[in-house]
C-alpha cells in the first residue's frame, strides 16, 4: 500500500511536465516547448561546427559547444515562464530582446544561471541582469533541483520572480544603466549554451504573449532542428 501509494504521488507530477495548467490555459499563455521537439525554436551557432540542443525524456539541454536557443518569433512585451536546472560549473542563462545576428547578450540583455549556490547576489551572479543589474538575493538551488524563473518585459520594464521571490525589476531605459544603451526594444527570447561546464536543463517553457515583434531577419548560422529522442 505504501508503495502504490508513493507512485500515486509521483504521477502527477510526471504528467504535468510541458503542459500548461488550467489557469494558463485561461490566462493566454502557451508552450514554447512541447517536450518532444525544437519547433518553436531555432538552433545558432556562434561558432562553426558547434554541437546542438538536444530533448531527451522532455528535458531541453544542449551538446557543449558555444550556440544559443533562439525562438522563432520576436516580442515586445511577455511572460516566459520556464524550470531550470544547472551541473558542476554550468554556465547559461535566459536572453531577452536578443537577434539573431550578433552577440545575444549584447544585443539583447541576460538573465544569468550558473552553478553558484550560496554565493553573493552579483551584477554576475546567478539571477543577475548579468553585468548590469544583481538580483535582491541569490536564489540559485544546488546542482540537480529544478529552479522555476518568470520573467516579464511589460513597457520596458523586465521583472523577475525566481524560486517564487522576486529577483529583478529594471527599467530598460533607465540612465542609471548605461550598459543598456543601444539595446533592442524587442527580439528573440533565448537559451544560453557554452563548450565549457556541465549543461544546464530546462523544462516547462511557456509564454503569455502581450505583444509580438516583427520578424527578425534569419542568418547563415540559424539552424532549425527537430530535438533527438
Amino acid at each position: 500500500m505504501r508503495t502504490l501509494l508513493a507512485l500515486l504521488t509521483v504521477l502527477p507530477a510526471v504528467f504535468a511536465q510541458n503542459t500548461l495548467t488550467p489557469r494558463e490555459k485561461k490566462d493566454g499563455f502557451q508552450l514554447l516547448f512541447d517536450g518532444k521537439s525544437l519547433n518553436n525554436w531555432q538552433t545558432i551557432k556562434r561558432r562553426p561546427n558547434n554541437s546542438s540542443w538536444t530533448v531527451e525524456n522532455g528535458i531541453l539541454t544542449y551538446e557543449k559547444g558555444e550556440t544559443w536557443l533562439a525562438t522563432n518569433d520576436t516580442y515586445y512585451d511577455f511572460v516566459l515562464r520556464l524550470e531550470y536546472k544547472t551541473a558542476e560549473k554550468t554556465d547559461s542563462g535566459i536572453f531577452v530582446n536578443a537577434s539573431a545576428a550578433g552577440n545575444p547578450g549584447a544585443t539583447g540583455v541576460e538573465v544569468n544561471l550558473i552553478s553558484d549556490n550560496g554565493k553573493p547576489a552579483t551584477t554576475r551572479s546567478s539571477g543577475s541582469l548579468w553585468d548590469i543589474a544583481a538580483p535582491e538575493d541569490n536564489m540559485a538551488k544546488p546542482d540537480g533541483e529544478w529552479n522555476t524563473m518568470e520573467i516579464a518585459v511589460h513597457e520596458r520594464r523586465l521583472t523577475a520572480v525566481w524560486n517564487g521571490k522576486p529577483g529583478l525589476d529594471v527599467n530598460l531605459d533607465d540612465p542609471q544603466y548605461p550598459k543598456l544603451a543601444g539595446r533592442g526594444s524587442y527580439g528573440h527570447i533565448g537559451l544560453q549554451a557554452h563548450a565549457f561546464g556541465e549543461p544546464a536543463a530546462f523544462r516547462n517553457i511557456r509564454i503569455k504573449v502581450i505583444r509580438k515583434g516583427p520578424p527578425d531577419l534569419p542568418v547563415p548560422s540559424a539552424e532549425k532542428q527537430e530535438g533527438k529522442q
